[in-house]
């Protein structure tokens, strides 16, 4: 082998390295953010195709990168908000960046923080300030459109609830709770209960499949396959737990033994660098 391909497998080295240290440094950094999905650093063997059969394949160094283990799922805890929501099994929530939902130059995008809270204008956000999206419902409980991404609408805590025929004011917003069915109940001040929404879960055929778009939020792509939107706890999908939300999937401590195999990797790859270049320079000091 040349010691331009030595410089070539350090470099290699160092670079596929690099892109381990950065995937391990943003998954400790979300270690606490609510859905964040870790990454992992998948490493390849390169082989140049230059090698002779009497030479054997010659390794060429190393490529590495990082995919987002989107199907792994976190623990869920409890919290004291109502409108704080958890999947327990498989799913996403429908979210969009506007109150206003997909508007055809902003699509919908899919999440599992489900940290939502009604902000001053009573729609529900997360965290990272993106709508949640549900079915409106009658006064018969149900949703009148079928079960499509046009159909939805941002959920808003203060829309005039459904009444049956003959139904009196039921006065001012008491409070609202989520059902394990994903309905958004509202109870007003007369003491009567109202189901205002219906809040779907989009199921993937590969969830790893999908794109981070920002924020752990995912926009769909043709690796996951098209999106089914069901009912919570129909078909394969999770079940939704209230006041309860999913928590990151990084473990500290795995990540922080990565970190310090990753470095050591790193160091390791930059001492072949620098045998390299003295062994280059003592060449270049023979030939003189």
């Amino acid at each position: 082998m040349s010691l331009t391909g030595l410089f070539s497998i350090g470099v290699s080295g160092v670079t596929a390295f690099t892109t381990s240290l950065k995937a391990v440094s943003n998954n400790i950094a979300n270690s606490q953010t609510v859905g964040f999905k870790r990454a992992r650093t998948d490493f390849a063997h390169l082989v140049t195709t230059a090698s002779s059969q009497s030479e054997g394949r010659a390794g060429a160094g190393v490529g590495a990168v990082n995919r987002q283990l989107i199907a792994e799922q976190g623990a869920v805890t409890r919290t004291e908000t109502k409108t704080n929501a958890a999947i327990s099994g498989a799913g996403f929530f429908v979210v969009s960046e506007t109150a206003e939902g997909a508007n055809g130059i902003a699509p919908y995008l899919f999440t599992r923080a489900g940290d939502f809270a009604p902000n001053a204008a009573g729609d529900l956000v997360n965290g990272a300030d993106y709508y949640l999206q549900g079915y409106p419902l009658g006064a018969n409980g149900e949703a009148g459109a079928a079960q499509s991404l046009s159909a939805l609408e941002t959920i808003n805590i203060n829309r005039t609830p459904p009444l049956p025929d003959g139904a009196a004011d039921p006065g001012a917003l008491a409070g609202v709770s989520l059902t394990a069915d994903g309905r958004l109940v509202a109870s007003y001040a007369n003491g009567e209960s109202y189901a205002l929404y219906r809040i779907p879960v989009a199921l993937f055929t590969n969830d790893n499949g999908l794109v981070e778009a920002s924020a752990t939020a995912f926009l769909n792509a043709s690796a996951a396959g098209s999106v089914v939107l069901v009912n919570p706890g129909e078909s394969r999908s999770g079940t939704l737990e209230s006041e309860a939300v999913e928590l990151s999937t990084v473990d500290i401590g795995r990540e922080f033994s990565t970190l310090i195999e990753t470095q050591r990797a790193y160091s390791s790859n930059a001492k072949i660098i620098s045998v390299a270049d003295e062994l280059w320079r003592r060449l270049v000091e023979t030939a003189a």
